[in-house]
């Protein structure tokens, strides 16, 4: 018998390469889902700042409401008299809040990417945080600048005696905002908690928002190479309020716009609200000055 020859076959595997358009094809996906997810996480992390910039923010609020219970309810000021101390040429809201925060970086929303300058080698720590400004002379505004905030601002013999105010003056404290984010070349340690003088910037709609800013002149060597904004995290600014609480809002909602004595009687004639989140005596629905 004759058996039949056995033959294996050994299959050869032939390994080819990627051809010019399915490598571009790749290439053009990975384009695709870069652009798509780059601003998601470039937004979660910007989420995260904000996040850490509102806890900041809280922090300084507590240290705000110990002084004021050391102070007979008084606001500490924004600025007040003149005292040298070494290399500072202001003693500020954050020297007088010192007492009561352990850690200096929670001055620094990190968000924050104005650089500072102190017109010399050092400026010490750089502060992302301001405090409204009350003056009685100019509360309203009759001038043309409105100083309704709370905090007083004194820098000479003339207005040393400048007063915040207190708390039982603040009819409600769960609506007036004591502390926002102002990121500007000037605000650091050796100088002090810089401010807006008018109230009304921090609403202004033609101010910028972070990342946008203008400039000026703060070191008189380096004209119009200082930064300011409203800090913003995606259009939303955080706030502290008197009783404590803080959030994050749209800066525009925190009062009407424009705020003069003509607009604001046209909303009350109206019916419309004039209600504004800055005004140390605003209750309810309308500023009783403007009732």
């Amino acid at each position: 018998m004759f058996e039949r020859s056995k033959i294996s076959k050994q299959t050869i595997a032939v390994r080819r390469g990627f051809t010019l358009i399915e490598l571009l094809v790749v290439i053009a996906i990975i384009a695709i889902l870069a652009a798509i997810l780059f601003p998601v996480f470039s937004a979660a992390r910007e989420k995260a700042r904000q996040a850490t910039c509102l806890s900041n923010l809280r922090n300084v609020a507590l240290a705000q409401a110990q002084y004021a219970q050391d102070y007979d309810e008084l606001l500490n000021r924004i600025r007040g008299r003149w005292v040298p101390q070494g290399v500072k040429w202001a003693f500020g809201a954050q020297d007088m809040l010192a007492p009561y925060i352990r850690n200096d970086a929670i001055w620094k929303c990190p968000s924050d990417f104005i650089p500072r300058d102190d017109c010399d080698d050092t400026y010490g720590f750089p502060i992302s945080y301001s405090f409204t400004n009350f003056q009685s002379s100019w509360d309203d505004g009759p001038s043309g600048t409105a100083t309704f905030g709370l905090h007083a601002y004194s820098t000479n013999t003339a207005d040393w005696e400048a007063r915040s105010k207190s708390l039982p003056e603040i009819e409600a404290p769960g609506d007036t905002i004591a502390i926002f984010e102002l990121w500007t070349t000037a605000s650091y340690s050796e100088g002090f908690a810089y401010w807006r003088w008018d109230v009304r910037n921090i609403a202004d709609p033609r101010w910028p928002d972070a990342p946008n800013y203008f400039v000026f002149t703060w070191c008189s060597g380096k004209p119009n190479q200082a930064q300011m904004t409203i800090g913003a995290h995606s259009l939303q600014t955080n706030f502290t309020f008197v009783d404590g609480h803080a959030k994050a809002m749209p800066r525009r909602q925190t009062m009407p716009w424009p705020w003069d004595a003509a607009s604001i009687q046209a909303r009350a004639a109206a019916g419309q609200s004039n209600r504004n989140l800055l005004h140390w005596k605003v209750r309810g629905n309308y500023a009783p000055s403007y009732k």
